[in-house]
């Protein structure tokens, strides 16, 4: 795995900056040099749920967590360096593009050794209103619509929703992409994207054993992530059938961008006859719409199923959130809603049932050209009846300093 991971990498690393990128909606700042660097710095501080967080086998549903004893939950005030991303591009021959993107999180894993969130080259043909393109290597699934910011960041808030958080931990792939958009003559503007990967034959597994979570932690290919039994783990790269994962995502948007609306749709085409193996599959609807030119509003709905044979642990799961975001010069507030559902879908244990809900408020304050400060509360609240303790508050704040070059 580590081999892989240094040879992607080291591919990338020869390239020099990628042109325009029109097919892809993504963070984009003016490159005056064949190679760059780019850099992001987050630093927190934070007091999050009253038990201990997921990543510490507990119960929280948060990124950070409290203190958990035998008197009970206790809430903890800490300062933690939340995001440190480092990622790197440039030109080949031929017009074709090269980007690669790595991050540290200690509070992700078992220790502190880069994650590898993406690496791949990409070649286009055309322009804005018409064109195609194909890309290969590390990727992320193309369907949320709140990680726009620099280096993937939520770009709304500082924690996504619990629908993009799950597909931004475990919807990572090694395969190749293809994508075609058109301007047409009435004004609406399509885009087709096709993609195939290896790796995510355990895609399903974090969701259906830990439940949904609400996180900003950015998982890599090479990420090992704890899961609520002791001494067990759960890889994002894992292939046993050999069988490549399909996804398709389609957009219509008008010629302006006001509006845009997204249909996605993903199967792993898991094997079950191979031990271990998940089948999962889901669709996804989304719309950004702008009401106003200062105003963002999304929503985005998953619905899916994850079953595995040995041993069962069929489920079924749903998420939908609605988020507002209104901007003005350096400032932005926003607030989402966010609800989420997971049901059994065979009678053996464990029971894997869960419901719940929660709202985020975030304001944000962009000064000069790297700095950002923010703050966020979120009011959140679950319930799985399989835990054998009483599910603890899971609303927290964090105040944010975010530096980037």
């Amino acid at each position: 795995m580590m081999r892989l991971v240094l040879l992607c990498l080291a591919i990338v690393l020869i390239g020099i900056v990628p042109e325009k990128v029109w097919g892809q909606d993504t963070y984009e700042t003016e490159q005056s040099s064949p190679f760059w660097v780019r850099g992001l710095l987050d630093l927190r501080v934070v007091r999050g749920g009253a038990a201990r967080n997921w990543v510490n086998r507990g119960l929280g549903k948060i990124r950070y967590g409290g203190r958990t004893d035998a008197r009970g939950f206790d809430r903890v005030t800490r300062f933690k360096l939340s995001h440190l991303a480092l990622e790197f591009g440039g030109t080949l021959p031929w017009g074709i593009t090269a980007q690669a993107q790595l991050n540290w999180a200690s509070d992700i894993g078992d220790d502190l050794h880069p994650l590898l969130v993406e690496a791949f080259f990409r070649k286009e043909w055309g322009e804005w209103e018409h064109g195609w393109g194909l890309q290969a290597g590390v990727m992320q699934l193309p369907f949320s619509l709140e990680h726009t910011g620099p280096a993937w960041t939520p770009l709304y808030t500082l924690t996504p929703s619990a629908l993009n958080t799950w597909m931004w931990e475990e919807g990572r792939l090694v395969g190749a992409e293809g994508e075609w958009w058109r301007l047409l003559p009435i004004g609406l503007r399509l885009g087709v994207v096709g993609g195939f990967g290896f790796g995510p034959d355990l895609f399903g597994r974090l969701l259906a054993v830990r439940g949904w979570v609400m996180s900003d932690a950015q998982l890599g290919l090479n990420s090992r992530v704890p899961l609520p039994a002791r001494g067990m783990h759960t890889s994002i790269f894992d292939e046993h059938d050999y069988r490549p994962a399909l996804y398709t995502l389609f957009t219509v948007s008008d010629e302006r961008e006001r509006a845009a609306l997204r249909f996605g749709y993903f199967d792993n085409l898991g094997d079950q006859g191979h031990f271990g193996v998940w089948e999962t599959r889901f669709g996804t609807v989304g719309a950004l719409v702008h009401p106003l030119p200062q105003m963002d509003l999304l929503v985005q709905y998953l619905e899916g199923t994850a079953r595995v044979r040995t041993p069962a642990n069929d489920t079924g799961f749903s998420a939908f959130y609605a988020l507002l975001s209104y901007h003005h010069r350096g400032h932005r507030v926003s607030v989402r809603y966010d609800t989420f559902r997971l049901r059994e879908l065979d009678d053996t244990p464990p029971r894997t049932r869960e419901h719940g809900d929660g709202v985020t408020l975030a304001y944000f304050l962009e000064f000069g050209l790297h700095h950002r400060i923010g703050f966020e509360y979120i009011f959140l609240h679950s319930h799985r009846p399989a835990r054998s303790r009483t599910d603890p508050a899971d609303d927290g704040w964090q105040m944010s300093y975010r530096f980037r070059y």
